[in-house]
């Protein structure tokens, strides 16, 4: 039961250190450090509200390290860490900010630990809050982290100070041939079949499965990538192949590549990453797949998984029949991956008078399009232009922030630091045109045109749910839309603002890329950053939504003559309406128009309460009205007072909502009552 728990100070918590006292900085009288309600809950599980808890905690004094009784006791609905206050000068260099770290083995009792504060510049508290483990520091303002999940943190620490800090339990152990382990143990080997299962239900769509073979492809520097989805009753069953005219592998090379985990050594522009994904997105739409490749001068040879039959993992190496090697031939180099036996979706996908697995086609080109625009457009870094087809169609590329009208913010670099050295990401928002100003930009075009760049603009779904982070990881998208715990909801009238992350892979384990490079935790460091900037571009959104009278008309940032869509031929029996289309793919860089579409707003009108609650110091809403309803209650008193004050002064009233909805968007509401400074 050993916990790692980090916490960012704040200046009212750092009264528990006399040397902040003596050099004048205090401002209230608390004597400890805030502990979250939900923290001590998940380290200290039987403790009720009314208990004291003991901690025997070792921790730095001018004199070295002592080990001395500390206590958790409850405040409102949190908890405090008394019971010593450091007098020692060591501890001068604490501001706001600085971060608290706690070794706690709450197996026991007392429990026993160790504490430290680290600066805000400290190369260890920079790693720290560059990992993606603390993704949840900036919303909750403590985290705990339970053994696996702070293991690199914990590495950290150790390399460190090894006399405060464990090292991580994890070893990676690496299975042997022989039928018997070690003495004291049975060698149990996982069942084929039921692992393959496993393996294959990680959460794929075809979309995503199709993806993440194409990442191959592109690794394999391929440029021609051709997709063929035959008809369900063409006389095989559901089949698929996707091809490329990459370098292709040796014999020696794809017995690597079948091998679950396998050990190949990823360049730095890769899209891969753990050996998985040509197993798991093969298996998690096929019973059955077979590889096919060749190098150039070499010859074809190939593998095939049956998940109904992997004999102790050995894969078959037989010849193909008559039309797999008609759909698998390599040409003179390159790779084919077969998916046979192919399970149909749950659900079928419908669009009013196309059928399903014309829905399917249509859909997996926009997702191509989607995540691999950069490469479609001959963006990415360090990579030759990609051509994607399905069915002799080709893919057109959907870059989210390439519509002429898309305002660009300035693009910033923010360095990000790990054990092996400074690592960059880039960040820039961007402002989206609203659906009125696509109608009236493409309003001369015909209603076909303008609901095609409707849709594209709206990535085919719901706006709501496109506002965000757009996350790539070498040139490769791989998450969009939601703002990954930098704020809590997509609010309706922040839905135009969109914001560009970039990073390479030498940031993978830093932020949990997970297994199928669709899943990214951002450091609490980086969260930090991405606010304040994607702060601007959220108001401007919301300003576009205030009424006309109020708002001037934004004029844009002039952008490149548009690029125009030649109409592609039908895919799987659909015309797509994207005829003369002017989608330009845009710059991503641009002037800096930060701010510049901030607006005076008129104030709504305030209905103030005064209630007698204590989950809230202040509570807001907007009413059937339009107007703004605010309750204050009394946990904060100077706040009550001035309410009450204020009451009979509707401007004065609207002015202190004002200010408490600029709190809230700073989340500052909890860390106030938590502090207790009334």
């Amino acid at each position: 039961m050993k916990f790692l728990i980090l916490r960012a100070l704040t200046h009212s918590e750092l009264g528990m250190f006399h040397e902040y006292r003596r050099q004048g900085k205090e401002g209230s009288k608390q004597r400890a450090v805030n502990f979250d309600g939900d923290v001590v809950d998940r380290v200290f599980p039987t403790a009720s509200d009314t208990d004291r808890i003991p901690l025997d905690l070792r921790f730095d004094t001018d004199a070295g390290t002592v080990t001395l009784q500390h206590f958790l006791t409850r405040q409102g609905k949190n908890w405090r860490l008394e019971g010593n206050c450091p007098r020692d000068k060591l501890y001068e260099f604490v501001e706001p900010g600085c971060l608290f770290v706690m070794e706690i083995d709450a197996g026991r009792r007392p429990a026993e630990g160790s504490w430290i504060v680290l600066a805000e510049d400290d190369p260890v508290a920079m790693m720290i809050r560059a990992d993606g483990a603390t993704a949840g520091l900036t919303r909750a303002g403590m985290i705990a982290l339970h053994d696996e999940e702070g293991r690199r943190i914990r590495g950290f620490l150790q390399n460190a100070r090894p006399d405060m800090f464990s090292a991580p339990t994890t070893k990676e152990h690496t299975m042997t041939d022989a039928p018997e382990a070690d003495a004291g143990g049975r060698r149990l080997p996982p069942r084929p079949q039921r692992l393959a299962e496993i393996i294959a239900n990680t959460g794929h769509t075809l979309a995503s499965a199709v993806a993440d073979i194409v990442d191959n492809s592109i690794s394999a520097d391929g440029t021609e990538i051709d997709i063929d989805f035959a008809a369900p009753d063409s006389g095989h069953g559901r089949w698929l192949t996707i091809r490329d005219n990459g370098k292709g592998m040796s014999p020696a090379e794809l017995d690597e590549a079948m091998t679950l985990g396998s050990l190949v050594d990823y360049e730095g522009n890769s899209l891969g990453k753990f050996g998985y994904g040509l197993k798991g997105a093969s298996w998690s739409q096929a019973r059955v797949f077979t590889v096919v490749t060749r190098k150039r001068g070499g010859q074809v040879c190939n593998l095939s998984w049956d998940r109904e039959n992997l004999r102790d993992w050995v894969a078959g190496d037989g010849p193909l029949e008559p039309w797999e090697q008609e759909a698998t031939n390599p040409g003179e180099h390159g790779t084919v991956v077969l998916w046979k036996d192919m399970k149909p979706p749950a659900a079928a996908q419908t669009i009013s008078g196309i059928p399903p697995w014309s829905t399917e086609i249509l859909e997996l080109g926009r997702h191509l399009g989607l995540v691999f625009h950069r490469f479609l457009d001959g963006d990415a870094r360090n990579r030759k232009k990609v051509a994607i087809r399905i069915n002799g169609v080709l893919v057109l590329s959907n870059n989210p922030i390439g519509h002429p009208l898309t305002v660009p913010y300035d693009l910033k670099t923010i360095r990000m630091v790990t054990p092996d050295g400074d690592q960059p990401v880039t960040v820039q928002p961007f402002l989206m045109p609203s659906e009125e100003e696509l109608r009236q930009h493409h309003k001369p075009e015909g209603p076909v045109v303008t609901n095609e760049v409707l849709g594209r603009v709206g990535l085919y779904g719901r706006r709501n749910e496109t506002q965000g982070l757009f996350i790539y990881r070498n040139d490769r998208l791989i998450s969009w839309g939601g703002w990954h715990q930098i704020w809590l909801t997509s609010d309706e009238k922040t839905k135009l603002a969109r914001v560009i992350v970039s990073f390479d892979t030498k940031l993978d384990e830093m932020f949990d890329i997970n297994i199928t490079k669709r899943s990214v935790s951002l450091p609490s460091y980086l969260q930090e950053h991405i606010k304040k900037l994607a702060t601007p571009t959220r108001n401007a959104s919301k300003a576009k939504y205030k009424k006309p009278s109020a708002i001037p008309v934004p004029t844009p940032t002039p952008a490149p003559a548009p690029v125009t869509v030649p109409a592609p031929a039908p895919i799987g029996g659909l015309v797509p309406a994207t005829t003369g289309s002017p989608i330009s793919s845009g710059p991503e860089n641009g002037p800096s128009v930060a701010g510049s579409l901030e607006q005076p707003e008129d104030k709504p009108p305030v209905n103030y309460r005064s209630v007698t609650a204590t989950k809230f110091a202040w509570k807001q809403g907007i009413n059937l009205t339009g107007g703004r309803d605010l309750q204050i209650s009394g946990r904060i008193t100077p706040l009550a007072s001035l309410a009450a004050r204020l009451e009979k002064d509707p401007e004065a009233m609207q002015d202190l909502a004002a200010f408490l909805i600029l709190l809230d968007e700073k989340g500052l509401q909890t860390p106030l009552l938590a502090s207790g400074d009334d």
